[in-house]
């Protein structure tokens, strides 16, 4: 379950940018727990998203809008180390 709205738009993002969130909005519906789905997806969307602009600081703060807490967004940072290490963060 996503947490955008309907009718939302990622204003001051591409529409590439957008696309990206938007799935990583919908892997997020357990808060980007690890599990075998994200496993799988979440290195590579946080790839795609760096390759398309975004910082990590600017995914944390555009999911931050849709109301993930601290929790939610510390697991993105375990994912970036993920993407970037090969080890998942504590």
């Amino acid at each position: 379950m996503s947490r955008n709205p309907p009718g939302h738009s990622w204003s001051g993002f591409t529409e590439a940018q957008a696309k990206l969130l938007d799935l990583l909005d919908h892997l997020g519906n357990n808060g980007w727990a690890r599990n075998p789905q994200t496993e799988e997806l979440m290195p590579k969307v946080l790839s795609d998203l760096h390759e398309v602009g975004l910082s990590l600081e600017r995914i944390r703060n555009a999911m931050a809008s849709l109301g993930y807490d601290n929790d939610a967004l510390h697991q993105l940072d375990r994912w970036e180390s993920k993407r970037t290490t090969g080890r998942f963060g504590r």
